[in-house]
């Protein structure tokens, strides 16, 4: 493992809780790095999600398929989380797929190691929470602009929370996000 992306994730996990070095390698051992390639599957719909991934660098685009269409509904980006979480929690199937907009490098984890992790130590409990309650205050948020934002106010938001990602995903892949064409999204 490369101690530079490794302490990328360190320092984003002690930004939300101090760990010390032995609860710092509880959490290592767990770690895999791993490079996804432009257009590789993260985690396929209609299988059970066993894993989270902490990115390191690149982008990743949740996607599922309606009709026979790919309706993109989120994106992720450098120290962001991906995984589906209910298919997690609920040991269910997962609804959509989640697919590497770039190439990409994660630290790769299996979830019922988290788990264990989270219910090792208050520490990670804490740490868990915090990321399940900022998770579900995201969620909430897209939720109520999915609802009641115009397509273009939707488009100010996605640049707002990540500006770069118009350099960074194809034009039609936004305007899918958006739910219009690329051609209105062009003007």
């Amino acid at each position: 493992m490369s101690s530079s992306e490794i302490n990328q994730f360190k320092a984003y996990v002690q930004q939300i809780v101090a760990v010390d070095d032995t609860l710092w390698q509880q959490m290592e051992t767990l770690i895999e790095l791993k490079q996804y390639k432009r257009k590789e599957l993260f985690h396929r719909e209609g299988l059970r999600c066993t894993q989270v991934g902490f990115i390191l660098n690149g982008c990743f685009r949740s996607v599922k398929e309606v009709n026979g269409e790919e309706r993109t509904f989120d994106f992720a980006t450098e120290n962001e989380f991906i995984t589906d979480y209910y298919s997690m929690l609920n040991k269910t199937p997962s609804d959509f797929n989640i697919i590497a907009v770039e190439d990409s490098f994660i630290a790769l984890m299996k979830a019922e190691a988290v788990f264990e992790l989270f219910d090792s130590h208050i520490t990670w409990q804490k740490f868990g929470r915090h990321i399940a309650e900022r998770t579900w205050c995201y969620y909430q948020q897209r939720l109520l602009s999915a609802y009641f934002d115009t397509p273009r106010q939707r488009y100010e938001k996605l640049l707002a929370e990540w500006p770069d990602v118009v350099l960074r995903v194809p034009q039609h892949i936004i305007a899918n996000y958006l739910g219009v064409t690329k051609e209105t999204l062009d003007h």
